[in-house]
């Protein structure tokens, strides 16, 4: 069958074919134009790390394909990079199989080799996970997921189907992990600490990226500029909180609440401390936040170091091993970067804000 499509870079102007391709890829959702509209250029033209490399298959001035990354300020090791997360990837149902993914794929890694951008990371969906493996990325491991459940019915109502098994498991999960027999830790009193609810982030923010930005040897950096830009959203939401102590930040956390058939969820977004104490104090606020706002669960899903698990368990959440998070898979055009550094999950730390799924 002879090729009718070509690739080429995004143009400005292609917004409007571009949501055309999104309707034809998902057309279960709904779309507010203007929203659309403004969460794009929010993600590709407002980002604080600069513009997005997008690149495009077109047949006879109709959109077909898309690949998209977009830069983000990374903390590699002992030095800082600009990196790149991988998302929006997508070809219309017509046109598949036709090496449109590829073909755009590797114009946009071309383009952001030669923008100095070497490292692309992804959390792909198990469709694009098979196809970014074929272009030489590298799994490093699954998302965490981590479950605090208020109502066990609703909370299972996400994954499991079927009603009567929905109800067996909740009474059995209700009988087991009920507070009353689940040893929650007290959260600790910290003299001078104060938590309140904020609405943007000052340059304290800055000095507080300064003093945890070796927790992790590979992060996104969560700068002022950074989580100013990341949490403004379009028509999203969030509830930020920080910690506070002396006027200083020793920690932050950011909620986004959710409701998908009739199930209301909180989600831990971004959670990050200066010292291991301040984490439950920051958990035992987005328990208390969340039941106010009458949430049948929060969500906590991660790659990181050991001590969040630890915490969030002595809090009451358990893990759900039978639920596989979202893939972590990195690539790299740069010879010199480790695979086997990029690859070990102990030098990473994800938290749901790092994707665009929130």
């Amino acid at each position: 069958m002879n090729q009718r499509w070509s690739a080429r870079p995004y143009k400005d102007g292609d917004e409007e074919s571009i949501l055309e391709l999104w309707k034809a890829v998902r057309p279960n959702k709904e779309y507010d134009r203007v929203k659309w509209l403004r969460w794009r250029r929010w993600m590709y033209k407002e980002n604080s790390a600069g513009n997005g490399i997008v690149w495009l298959a077109e047949d006879n001035d109709k959109i077909v394909g898309h690949y998209a990354i977009v830069p983000v300020l990374m903390n590699f090791g002992s030095y800082t990079l600009i990196g790149a997360q991988s998302l929006d990837t997508m070809t219309h149902p017509d046109y598949r199989y036709q090496g449109i993914f590829e073909t755009l794929a590797k114009a946009v890694y071309k383009e952001a080799a030669n923008k100095g951008i070497n490292i692309i990371y992804g959390l792909p969906n198990q469709f694009s996970h098979h196809g970014l493996i074929k272009l030489d990325w590298v799994d490093v491991r699954n998302m965490q997921m981590m479950l605090k459940p208020f109502n066990w019915r609703n909370a299972l109502n996400l994954k499991i189907k079927n009603r009567f098994l929905q109800v067996v498991l909740a009474t059995g999960a209700g009988l087991i992990f009920n507070e009353p027999f689940w040893r929650i830790q007290k959260t600790p009193a910290i003299e001078g600490l104060n938590i309140t609810q904020i609405t943007s982030f000052d340059e304290r923010f800055d000095e507080f990226w300064t003093t945890i930005s070796n927790q992790s040897q590979i992060m996104v950096v969560r700068n002022r500029d950074y989580l100013s830009w990341r949490y403004s959203t379009p028509d999203t939401n969030y509830s930020i909180f920080a910690a506070e102590k002396d006027h200083r930040i020793s920690g932050y956390m950011v909620l986004l609440n959710k409701m998908r058939k009739d199930v209301k969820g909180t989600i831990i977004c971004d959670l990050m401390f200066q010292s291991e104490e301040i984490m439950p104090c920051l958990i035992s606020t987005a328990i208390e936040e969340s039941r106010q706002k009458g949430a049948d669960f929060i969500l906590y899903y991660s790659i990181t170091n050991k001590t969040y698990q630890r915490i969030l368990k002595k809090n009451g959440f358990i893990s759900l091993p039978f639920i596989m998070g979202q893939y972590l898979c990195i690539y790299s055009s740069s010879p010199s970067i480790s695979k086997e550094f990029l690859s070990n999950p102990q030098n990473w730390l994800i938290q749901p804000g790092d994707s665009d799924a929130v």
